[in-house]
């Protein structure tokens, strides 16, 4: 039986969202153009600041808005808002997310299937479990926690 109901969580839990400078690494910072293609899993990158990582690295949240006021002598934004909790949906990349596992990030604003499974002290090595992945769109839901 088909029902006319649609789930949809993205957000839910999500507020408040963190402040954080952007990283300014050649290729790892934010900027409005990566927002707007949906380029936003981030990791923390230095003390109160996040960036796009390494793929593989640690997923810590979701860029959700970046300042127009620019660090001096660059185009990179001063700073961001994260989403560090609740149901964020990100774009990802091969190999594909599955349902119930974890993610981490693809170093270029997407996720990817955690391809780490082993646990470190004070916790599971990645972060973020799969509760939706849409192919058709390239999207994943993810419980940041």
């Amino acid at each position: 039986m088909s029902s006319q109901l649609n789930i949809d969580n993205v957000g839910i839990g999500g507020t408040p969202s963190l402040t954080f400078s952007v990283d300014t690494t050649a290729d790892k910072d934010f900027v409005q153009s990566d927002l707007d293609a949906n380029l936003t899993a981030c990791v923390i990158s230095a003390n109160n600041e996040v960036g796009m990582g390494l793929g593989g690295d640690k997923l810590f949240g979701k860029v959700v808005w970046v300042s127009q006021e620019l660090q001096s002598g660059t185009t990179i934004p001063v700073l961001c808002a994260v989403q560090a909790r609740g149901v964020a949906r990100f774009k990802y990349s091969a190999p594909t997310p599955v349902i119930n596992l974890m993610v981490e990030v693809d170093g270029a604003g997407k996720v990817r299937i955690a391809t780490r499974t082993r646990r470190v002290a004070g916790g599971h090595l990645m972060r973020g479990q799969v509760i939706a992945v849409d192919t058709s769109a390239g999207t994943c839901d993810v419980w940041l926690g």
